[in-house]
């Protein structure tokens, strides 16, 4: 890959952050951007670095809202044994801050990208 012959498109990097938001809708808020990514990557200068980013962050998610359905439901389940009241609360908790990091780091994201600055997603796990 040639530096000089990629574009720059920082409108597209955006709207790559943004449609992480179509995670309300589904999968849809991960595969949308990686539709986007995989096939601008080679295209749009520094659309390799954000899309990286935007997956690793996505994948992170991912793992997060996994480990809080599985905490959720052994709650559940231990409510009937008087127990799982005493996680609620915490849970309650963490599913709004997992509920935060759906929306505002996205719209960072797609904010930074536009005023050509890259973002660094918190709590994001470096897979690629």
């Amino acid at each position: 890959m040639k530096e000089y012959n990629l574009q720059e498109d920082y409108s597209s990097i955006s709207l790559m952050h943004y449609s992480q938001l179509l995670n309300f809708l589904g999968p849809l808020g991960i595969i949308i951007p990686i539709v986007l990514w995989s096939s601008k990557k080679e295209h749009i200068k520094e659309m390799d670095i954000h899309g990286k980013a935007v997956i690793n962050f996505q994948i992170s998610l991912l793992l997060y809202s996994l480990i809080f359905f599985i905490l959720l439901f052994i709650s559940a389940f231990l409510t009937f044994f008087f127990i799982g009241f005493l996680l609620m609360p915490l849970l309650f908790v963490v599913g709004l801050v997992l509920i935060l990091l759906i929306i505002i780091p996205p719209i960072l994201g797609g904010l930074a990208a536009s005023n050509k600055r890259f973002y660094k997603y918190p709590l994001s796990i470096t897979f690629f």
